[in-house]
């Protein structure tokens, strides 16, 4: 499988549903694909991920955008465990600072 058929599979389940119609993955890029698939792919979308991109990359991608996002603590924790080795508890994700929560914060200021 590649790249491509892979972000169709995801567009063909409706992931990408808050955007254009005419999302492909060429204007995706790799960061918002993997963002989503990250999210709301299933177990052997991440699998296919893993064997498509390096380690390094997609955990790179889930460290800006998915880590420290609180409504995906239980995701964030089989994330570290199963696929990044990490040797952490859910209240690590807990503890993490939410950029997205800081600034919600600064806007209700």
């Amino acid at each position: 499988m590649t790249k491509e058929q892979l972000f169709n599979k995801l567009e063909n389940k409706g992931i990408f549903w808050s955007y254009s119609k005419d999302l492909s993955y060429e204007k995706a890029g790799d960061r918002l694909f993997l963002e989503y698939l990250l999210k709301y792919g299933d177990f052997d979308d991440l699998i296919m991920a893993f064997k498509l991109y390096s380690k390094e990359t997609i955990k790179s991608i889930w460290e800006q955008t998915l880590k420290d996002d609180k409504r995906f603590i239980k995701l964030n924790l089989m994330l570290a465990r199963v696929f990044f080795g990490m040797n952490v508890e859910s209240s690590y994700f807990k503890e993490v600072k939410s950029a997205r929560f800081e600034k919600f914060k600064m806007f209700a200021s």
